[in-house]
């Protein structure tokens, strides 16, 4: 449905999100239509139940691409997730939602026999989502927008995310933890996880690697986002559960083995002083041997020095015994302000606790203003983990968030993280700017084949026919389907999967086949002649090639036999078309026997544009380094390089 946008509606505070703004600045945009000396006028609102001002997500994205506001550079990508059609319920998409990550087609392609066979597929015992399925009539409008919303992230669980941070999730009843601490405690798990299958010399002990994990947070149920071996303990049967167990698969975790260690997740925020000291202290006596816990609370409990009572009760809880200088206590973190959402200017802290373990030397950082980056912070976990099993030994790696410290300086009643406790960093190198001025050179210094085309006069035709693309569609003529959305992290040269978007003519990365195979499962990807089109601005390129993976908002159009017209022609019409709303986009009939011809002049023609692009974007890049190499001093102008000179090609 990206390319009908105007369909669903979003309120001043999804407008504020998708822009990346506060809800104020979008009530100030309202009032102040004129950008850069122009008037731009706010778009229109409708009125929804009980006079909630609504406004139109297509006239939205057309408004901020006119003004430039904002802070997203991405809004056009994660528009179609953000505005919601009328009548869509939170239930009725999450539960489509798990059918999109089991299906191989979008759902407004299928029918409702499929949904059930997907439903039985994924879930036999009724667990999660079967009995919905057989019971539910799901409007198209729902289907639509759970497909451009798994077409517009990152995968199931960025979906999830966006569903449960949108307009529909509002009102769910949350604890309020960002994402980047659901994210920093994800990444301590997976530190725990990958070091348990490593235990004794690298020899895995049974039940090694596998956890339960016991969460009592809605919140930090995400936490099992791509971590394999978590399982949960509880298999009771609920609405809540049910809802809890459709979010936990589309996360990647599901219910299974109960006789595992365990990973106790908890959090101690919003607890008077007193009461919190107490749960870590019950949290540290419930621990058995080989297991687990993550405690998150405020750094000025778990970070900081505390005074009399509450210092003495915390070291109590970090003894191993009475008079021990050793305890369970693993690492300690002190993270940064706002990761709990109701209290925006305090720290969080983070404990790591081990059950029954004597460690003398824990692992302490400061990461309160450090971007931390999660799979740096999992190899440190892993790493501590290790060090801690073998304290005589030196690390295997050099860490590069964590410091080892004392456990009696602790004890004393000295601060668990003082502040600013950094293990050393490096700096990066300098870029080489005479790299790329070489590179472009080669690419602008060659010449590209010259473009013509013959054409004959003919008797005109009486009457001009053409047929919408959405009445194509409709017909089965053309079959349209999403694009994915992918991480540009994910990019690897010598990957073998191409990912293209129709915006930027054709590949943009490629990604490595097993990576495709495992993350994109369920993505549509690309066969010889597809038309790969963007609704807006609209714009359409054709893969030549196939077995692409397409970027979202991207779509992709697929020609019948039937169609009468050739893809690259398809994609001319499309590049050309100015109304908004692809479905009135007009497809002109050809007469039949110039199909061939005319699709072959097209095809022509668009490796001739694309050559100009890329001799375009080698212009650009061989000024920029031009410039910045001669000003930072690391380069200069041969004199012969000055003299223009005629290119013969090669």
């Amino acid at each position: 449905m990206g390319g009908a946008m105007g369909e669903t509606l979003m309120s001043m505070q999804d407008i504020a999100d998708l822009a990346g703004v506060t809800r104020p600045a979008v009530s100030q945009w309202r009032r102040r239509t004129k950008v850069r000396g122009r008037d731009v006028p706010f778009p229109q609102p409708s009125y929804g139940p009980a006079g909630r001002e609504l406004f139109e997500t297509r006239e939205v994205v057309d408004w901020l691409r006119s003004t430039g506001r904002g802070n997203n550079a991405e809004f056009a990508e994660d528009a179609p997730a953000a505005g919601i059609p009328a009548g869509v319920t939170f239930d009725q998409s999450l539960i489509l939602l798990c059918l999109r990550d089991n299906s191989e087609d979008d759902l407004s392609n299928l029918d409702e026999s499929t949904f059930v066979e997907i439903a039985m597929s994924i879930d036999p015992a009724d667990g999660v989502v079967l009995s919905e399925v057989i019971e539910g009539n799901f409007p198209a409008a729902a289907l639509e927008f759970v497909d451009d919303l798994y077409s517009a992230s990152y995968g199931a669980p960025d979906a999830l995310d966006r569903l449960e941070s949108g307009r529909l999730g509002r009102n769910q009843e949350r604890r309020g933890f960002s994402r980047e601490l659901v994210d920093i405690v994800a990444a301590v798990v997976d530190g725990l996880v990958a070091q348990a299958g490593l235990s004794d010399g690298g020899v895995e002990q049974p039940g090694a690697g596998r956890f339960v994990l016991a969460c009592e947070d809605l919140d930090l149920l995400a936490i099992a986002q791509n971590l394999a071996g978590l399982d949960s303990h509880d298999r009771t049967d609920s609405s809540q559960l049910r809802d809890l167990r459709r979010r936990a698969l589309l996360r990647g975790w599901l219910a299974l083995d109960v006789d595992q260690p365990k990973v106790t997740v908890t959090s101690v925020h919003g607890l008077e002083r007193t009461a919190a000291l107490e749960k870590l202290d019950h949290v540290v006596l419930d621990l058995k041997p080989s297991e687990y816990a993550i405690i998150d609370g405020s750094a000025d409990l778990l970070c900081d020095r505390l005074e009399g009572t509450a210092e003495r009760h915390r070291s109590e809880s970090l003894r191993g015994s009475r008079s021990a200088n050793h305890g369970p206590l693993v690492g300690a973190i002190r993270l940064p302000r706002g990761l709990w959402k109701h209290a925006p200017r305090q720290n969080s802290g983070l404990w790591i606790l081990k059950g029954q373990a004597g460690i003398a030397r824990p692992w302490v950082a400061d990461l309160s203003e450090t971007e931390i980056d999660s799979d740096e912070l999992a190899a440190d976990i892993a790493g501590v983990l290790a060090t801690s099993s073998a304290p005589n030994e030196l690390p295997a790696r050099a860490f590069r968030y964590v410091r080892v410290r004392d456990i009696r300086s602790i004890l004393r009643g000295e601060a668990v993280v003082p502040p600013g406790t950094r293990a050393v960093s490096f700096a990066s190198d300098r870029h080489d700017f005479i790299d790329d001025v070489r590179a472009a050179s080669i690419e602008t210094a060659e010449a590209i084949d010259v473009f013509d085309i013959y054409v004959n006069d003919r008797a005109a035709s009486v009457v001009v026919g053409s047929t919408s693309l959405g009445a194509m569609i409709e017909s089965g003529t053309i079959t349209r389907h999403s694009g994915s959305r992918i991480d540009a992290a994910l990019a690897e040269v010598p990957g073998m999967v191409p990912v293209v978007d129709a915006r930027r003519s054709g590949e943009v990365f490629r990604v490595d086949a097993f990576v495709a195979e495992n993350s994109f499962r369920r993505s549509i990807r690309t066969l010889p002649g597809d038309v790969v089109y963007c609704p807006s601005p609209s714009t359409a390129w054709v893969d030549g090639r196939g077995g692409s993976l397409v970027l979202t908002p991207n779509k992709i159009l697929r020609l019948g036999d039937d169609a009468r017209i050739g893809p690259h022609t398809l994609a001319a019409v499309i590049n050309d078309a100015t109304s908004k709303e692809y479905a009135n986009w007009q497809v002109p009939s050809i007469p039949v026997d110039q199909v061939e011809a005319v699709e072959d002049a097209m095809r022509r023609l668009s490796e001739y544009r694309q050559q100009l692009q890329v001799k375009e974007r080698a212009a650009m890049t061989l000024g920029h380094a031009l410039l910045s190499g001669v000003a930072s001093g690391t380069m200069e102008l041969m004199e012969s390089s000055l003299e223009p000179r005629t290119s013969h090609g090669r």
